[in-house]
């Protein structure tokens, strides 16, 4: 949603979600589109996304102030943890603009459920049925990290090898080309 300028409810703007914004649908897709991308996906990078949209074919121009928000599943029923960053353009000359103090730019993080975070369960007052609960979700959270620690792993040393294929193809290309260069 796109708040312009003075907009109350329903703003100016309101969209179907983020994976209408970023030119995708049904969730996020590892794809590139001229003004909209998934650079990193979640297949990628487990619980990872970095996608971007820029709004050049379709700027939304505002006079006092704008406010762009992302709907978070259904309702804002999800917890995700997103970043944001915007590009301003402007006619020049324009206002001298401060930055405003930190308190200030740092949105409050919301709390869900409102009120305290729940505490960490007391594993040594638990009946056996609860402990064993717990030490199997201890267990999967152990194996799920050293998988995607090794995979990971896997990645960068793909990564590494086929970075040095590149090098080597560059200087062959090279060679071929200061060759003909003699000829």
């Amino acid at each position: 949603m796109i708040f312009i300028d003075d907009d109350t409810w329903p703003p100016s703007m309101h969209g179907t979600g983020a994976e209408d914004y970023f030119s995708q649908g049904w969730g996020m897709q590892e794809n590139a589109y001229p003004f909209a991308d998934t650079i990193i996906h979640e297949e990628d990078v487990p619980n990872h996304q970095v996608s971007y949209r820029w709004r050049l074919p379709d700027p939304v121009r505002f006079s006092k102030k704008i406010r762009v928000t992302l709907e978070t599943g259904h309702a804002n029923h999800l917890r995700d943890d997103w970043s944001t960053t915007a590009y301003w353009y402007q006619t020049l000359p324009g206002p001298k603009l401060d930055i405003l103090p930190v308190a200030q730019r740092v949105p409050r993080k919301p709390e869900s459920p409102a009120g305290d975070r729940p505490q960490n369960p007391k594993v040594q007052v638990m009946d056996p049925t609860k402990k064993a609960v717990v030490e199997q979700r201890q267990d999967r959270m152990e194996a799920y990290v050293n998988d995607r620690n090794e995979w990971l792993a896997r990645r960068a040393a793909d990564s590494k090898r086929r970075a040095e294929e590149n090098i080597n193809f560059a200087k062959d290309v090279r060679k071929r080309f200061v060759e003909g260069l003699k000829k």
